[in-house]
């Protein structure tokens, strides 16, 4: 139950002790908050304690202090609108520090140079919006009174800039100094260079006044608290050591606050800058970054065109002219195995030479900028001749924005589609469902120009769909698949993207608050016909939806097959970040499966999970498959055209296997000159199956369209999964190129037979009435031959990063 006054907006149990004056604020006074105190609290619900104040930029600022926190306790200390439900940064366009984690999440969004501390009783946390821009802000966090991370916060509405803090899982005693409170605003244009945020692992020695990369990692940041700016125009990082091979030194660059949202088109405007020396560098050697504005600028933290610079041992080296988005560009180090060590200086001061050299080239360079912004100014067209909507649709677009709303109407179905079709260079869009009652049903999609427009994306033939009430992925008609999706609600982010084109089908893949949930194939062989979809069955309610056409992203989210997070879950997963380990929800009745977000391709040829827990044949443990984007249709008849093979160690095959063991798949690409049959488009590919990283079953088929993608089955008994990511990427020395030609050689063979004999008609009736091979029937699980021969021995580097290929996948 929420309650509301002039002062607060409380949901769930929390209380607010000691007296107030009339408006609750003593100037230096902290209130006293507790949550969780009563018997009854359901910790499993997210309780919420807004102030009524938005901040503003005379009161930017407000501390929290931790004085108890459970162990299973969830606080977050963020910014967010009224109509927040669950905890800040996990809603759309808010803004949350989360004590068990330490995550900072803006809009759902977690990945940046900075990141946040865990923290708990006895620490002090705070957050400074440092800039109130038009569309987008910035805001510096504080642990225990010292800078730790920056954020964008994505919300353009200055009086939705609420101070929220969330709770959840256990009791949580705070005092809170609210904005109105704060006595004296902490300084952002005078904090120290020993305050620079740096990485958790990163030191900063005051003796020596260096910063220090003693772990010897790989990319260490060292980020300013603060952006460069006309009091503040360019940085310097002094080389202390160097690579004694290649004299390379730390990197240093140019970043945005957090990445953007959503992912700039204009090729003036990066995330990040960096600049390597060509030469070899030695200790001493200096390397930094500048700003330079034009004379007529009055707000040097508004987006603008500007010139960048690199000085190297005090000469001004290169320029470059970018659109500096709002807020500007933060100072960046990143600390190196070889480079250890640097020290940094703050500079405000140019020398006559060097502020003409500068002003000469920024009007020389300036008419060239400014017709790329142009261009993507007029990429970015959104006119109304670009739609298909319903009459009661309305569109309000402006420069970065588009909003689909819909008023208070009588029940009716309604619809737009964007007339410019996703692409390879322009292939993702999303949606944030900005206002949506709880019974309002919103299909997100793909189709053609040709749909009719009264059914939803999915559920007509050559359309993809996601049904975010239902939470059901559809394609042509059927939710058939490995994953279901998620269910959808007010705050929540949905993308599609066009994984894979091919022309025969392609690949969907969609995601709910930047997290990947599901593949579907999109049978539409137009490709100039991929139009985004969109169908709103609103029961008569008001609807306000943020849509970001592909024309306005530049590139889909990136995800990561090491990272647990990025793969495709059931709803309500839990995950174990440092176990590797996904905890399941219950499910009796039924399996649950587990997709990795991309298939199976050179550079990440394997997966494997480790057995956890004992098993039985009244308690089998998990299965594990390779399996198309989705169940081909109409269902393959040849043997080596498959949409899922699978291994469940059961039976027989459980005798080789015990608690600990670890199993996987793996795919191996012949040569170009071998893995094609005849004119058979599709190449071969030889799959096989490892125990404990030993190949004990090798399977050749058709490589499918999109490739095989990893997964999991857990039987109704199995509720955690864990991954084993050091072997993504296998090398195949002990695999012989004779080998490999047998093994293709002998199933060309069997292919040609297989030809031959279903050129019977009772052959092929026969094969047609077959159980087939689909996601979601049992079929004949793989054997597990392990005494077979040959057997081979894989060599495994962990270190590989994996990435995707072309071939298989497209970025």
């Amino acid at each position: 139950m929420a309650t509301t006054d002039t002062r607060y907006r409380i949901v769930g149990d929390i209380t607010i002790k000691g007296k107030t004056t009339t408006n609750g604020i003593i100037r230096g006074k902290k209130i006293e908050i507790s949550y969780g105190n009563k018997k009854a609290t359901n910790f499993e619900t997210v309780s919420i304690l807004q102030s009524l104040q938005p901040l503003i930029p005379e009161s930017p600022y407000f501390v929290v202090e931790v004085h108890k926190c459970d162990p299973n306790a969830i606080l977050a200390v963020g910014v967010a609108p009224l109509d927040i439900n669950s905890h800040t940064g996990q809603y759309n366009n808010s803004l949350g520090y989360h004590n068990n984690t330490g995550r900072v999440y803006t809009s759902w969004k977690v990945h940046a140079n900075t990141l946040g501390l865990q923290y708990g009783k006895g620490n002090t946390v705070a957050i400074y919006v440092t800039y109130f821009g038009e569309r987008l802000s910035t805001a510096l966090l504080y642990y225990d009174n010292f800078p730790v991370a920056t954020r964008y916060h994505f919300e353009a509405n200055k009086e939705r800039f609420l101070p929220t803090i969330t709770f959840s899982g256990g009791r949580v005693d705070i005092s809170v100094l609210w904005p109105e409170a704060v006595e004296q605003l902490p300084s952002i244009t005078d904090i120290p260079i020993s305050q620079w945020i740096r990485a958790p692992m990163g030191t900063y020695d005051t003796h020596t006044l260096l910063f220090e990369n003693r772990s010897k990692l790989e990319d260490l940041p060292v980020q300013s608290p603060v952006p460069l700016g006309k009091n503040f125009r360019y940085f310097v990082v002094t080389q202390q050591e160097v690579s004694p091979t290649d004299g390379k030194g730390a990197s240093v660059g140019l970043a945005t606050c957090s990445p953007l949202k959503p992912t700039p088109t204009c090729t003036l405007m990066k995330d990040y800058y960096t600049w390597f020396a060509k030469m070899k560098m030695k200790v001493g050697n200096t390397i930094g970054w500048g700003v330079f504005y034009d004379e007529n600028c009055v707000d040097d933290k508004a987006e603008q065109l500007c010139l960048v610079y690199v000085m190297f041992n005090k000469l001004i080296v290169d320029v470059l002219f970018v659109l500096q988005p709002e807020g500007g560009f933060v100072p960046i180090i990143l600390l190196q195995p070889y480079a250890t060590k640097v020290s940094i200086e703050r500079k405000n001061t140019l020398t006559t030479d060097e502020l003409t050299k500068l002003q000469g080239l920024y009007k020389q360079m300036l008419g060239p900028a400014v017709d790329i912004y142009q261009k993507d100014v007029a990429d970015r067209d959104l006119s109304n001749h670009f739609f298909r909507k319903s009459e009661q649709v309305l569109l309000n677009v402006s420069d970065y924005q588009c909003c689909v709303s819909i008023p208070r109407t009588e029940s009716a179905l309604h619809y737009i589609q964007f007339l410019k079709p996703l692409t390879y260079e322009r292939r993702f869009f999303f949606v944030e469902l900005e206002n949506i009652s709880e019974h309002c049903q919103i299909t997100i999609g793909i189709a053609s120009s040709k749909h009719a427009l009264n059914e939803p994306p999915g559920l007509v033939n050559d359309s993809v769909g996601y049904d975010t009430f239902a939470g059901k992925l559809y394609s042509n008609r059927k939710d058939v698949g490995n994953m279901r999706g998620h269910r959808c609600r007010k705050g929540d982010t949905i993308g599609v993207e066009i994984e894979v084109f091919e022309q025969e089908m392609s690949v969907a893949l969609f995601s709910k608050n930047f997290r990947p949930i599901g593949t579907r194939y999109l049978t539409l062989h137009d490709h100039s016909q991929f139009f985004p979809t969109i169908i709103i069955e609103n029961g008569g309610d008001p609807v306000e939806l943020l849509v970001y056409w592909q024309t306005r992203v530049s590139v889909p989210p990136h995800y990561s097959v090491r990272n647990p997070e990025d793969w495709c879950l059931p709803e309500g997963t839990k995950i174990d970040l440092k176990e590797k380990c996904f905890i399941l929800p219950q499910h009796i009745d039924h399996s649950l499966c587990l997709q990795a977000p991309y298939s199976l391709h050179k550079k990440y040829n394997h997966f494997e999970i480790v057995l956890m827990d004992k098993f039985n044949d009244s308690e089998p443990p998990p299965a594990i498959a390779l399996c198309t984007a989705s169940p081909l249709d109409p269902p393959p008849i040849s043997q080596f055209k498959q949409d899922y093979l699978r291994f469940w160690p059961t039976g027989e095959a459980a005798k080789y296997l015990k608690q600990g063991d670890k199993i996987g798949w793996g795919v191996l690409f012949p040569s170009e000159e071998d893995c094609y049959v005849g004119k058979n488009k599709e190449p071969l590919i030889i799959c096989y199956l490892t125990v404990n990283r030993t190949v004990g079953y090798v399977r050749v088929l058709y490589q499918p369209i999109g490739g095989f993608y990893p997964v999991v089955i857990a039987p109704p008994n199995v509720n955690r999964i864990k991954m084993d990511f050091s072997a993504t990427r296998i090398s195949t020395q002990d695999f012989t190129p004779e080998q490999i030609k047998s093994i293709i050689a002998d199933a060309k063979q069997n292919i040609e037979e297989e030809q031959r004999a279903t050129k019977s008609p009772l052959v092929v009736a026969e094969k047609q009435n077959s159980t087939r091979t689909t996601n979601t029937t049992k079929v004949d699980d793989v054997p597990l031959n392990i005494n077979s021969t040959p057997v081979y021995n894989y060599n495994y580097d962990p270190n590989i990063p994996s990435t995707k290929s072309a071939a298989c996948i497209i970025l």
